[in-house]
């Protein structure tokens, strides 16, 4: 795979689960047993099909929607071997915590989101994201007042936007970028291409040649290649650009709770750095960095980072307690 490929895949999800050895699913907690339904979110042809996974006993239980990162991602979040949406889901469940995921817009309806002239981060992730805590809102079993929101890199970075506008308990944000989408993609291919030994001059060629197109996608162009060369019109990247994760935290009333990976390479101590620095000090917002995982919440070897991607693995039994612990205590 060459490093712009390795790029998109990292950014956008968009590495297929055929062909690879599926990890093992986390085995639930002790004593805890929960069961697995089928769940649609929205109506219509423009539903979104979803699994809800619902402990056993007659509640009231808290919840949890899980939020996509990048891409047309499954409601796994399968990126390679690794399904760590799957490995969250069954871990908060089996900690008394129903979980709702589900398959992303673009990857149930790819053709309206390609023809869609206003497509942006709202209509490929938060409206929806907003929709399925109203709808676990209404679901029986399920305590109304504490919904919660856990967001994964991109939709970690929209996670304050949703739990603002859906009224939702808090926001759990795992692997968020503090920076915009257009900050992080030269930086991401620099880093790849150091990390697979990559011609330099082949690598500064397609680094200069992506910063360009950056630049003039910053300065309203049309910019056609941008779908071609970084994955989306020129219109939602600079949607994206327009993001401000630490701005949205600030303006978000709901306690929030921000995890980090020491070893991820796609976000990395730069965010951490400045997550810290903006919320370190206020009580809402708790924070926990973890030194060996990457970005998936995998155990990540820090001298081969890009493995962990390759190799099959369950998301961090540790990570997930802590989630669990911290919407039981709220």
């Amino acid at each position: 795979m060459n490093i712009r490929s390795l790029v998109l895949v990292l950014l956008l999800g968009t590495a297929s689960a055929a062909g690879w050895a599926q990890a093992p699913k986390p085995a639930p907690e002790q004593g805890t047993a929960y069961t697995e339904h089928g769940f649609s979110v929205g109506e219509g042809d423009a539903a979104l099909p979803g699994t809800l996974l619902m402990p056993d006993g007659e509640g009231s239980f808290p919840a949890m929607v899980l939020v996509h990162g990048s891409g047309p991602g499954d409601r796994d979040s399968t990126l390679g071997p690794n399904r760590p949406f799957r490995d969250i889901a069954h871990g908060l469940a089996s900690h008394g915590i129903a979980v709702l995921r589900y398959d992303k817009r673009t990857r149930v309806h790819p053709v309206a989101a390609a023809f869609d002239p206003d497509f942006n981060l709202d209509r490929e992730s938060t409206d929806d994201a907003v929709a399925a805590v109203a709808a676990l809102q209404r679901t029986p079993g399920v305590d109304p007042q504490r919904v919660f929101v856990f967001g994964h890199s991109l939709g970690a970075m929209l996670a304050p936007r949703i739990v603002q506008r859906a009224g939702a308990a808090g926001g759990v944000m795992f692997a968020a970028s503090s920076r915009t989408m257009l900050d992080l993609i030269p930086e991401q291919m620099e880093r790849m291409a150091r990390l697979q030994g990559a011609d330099p001059q082949a690598s500064a060629a397609s680094l200069a040649a992506i910063n360009d197109l950056i630049a003039r996608v910053r300065a309203g162009e049309d910019a056609p290649d941008a779908q071609s060369t970084l994955g989306a019109k020129a219109a939602y990247l600079r949607d994206a650009d327009a993001l401000d994760p630490v701005a949205e935290a600030r303006a978000t009333r709901q306690p929030l709770l921000i995890l980090h990976g020491g070893a991820d390479i796609q976000v990395t101590d730069t965010d951490w750095d400045d997550w810290t620095a903006a919320f370190g000090e206020d009580e809402r917002v708790t924070l926990k960095r973890y030194p060996r995982l990457g970005h998936l919440g995998i155990e990540t070897d820090p001298d081969a980072p890009l493995a962990s991607y390759a190799e099959a693995g369950t998301v961090d039994a540790g990570l997930i307690s802590d989630i669990a612990a911290w919407v039981n205590g709220q």
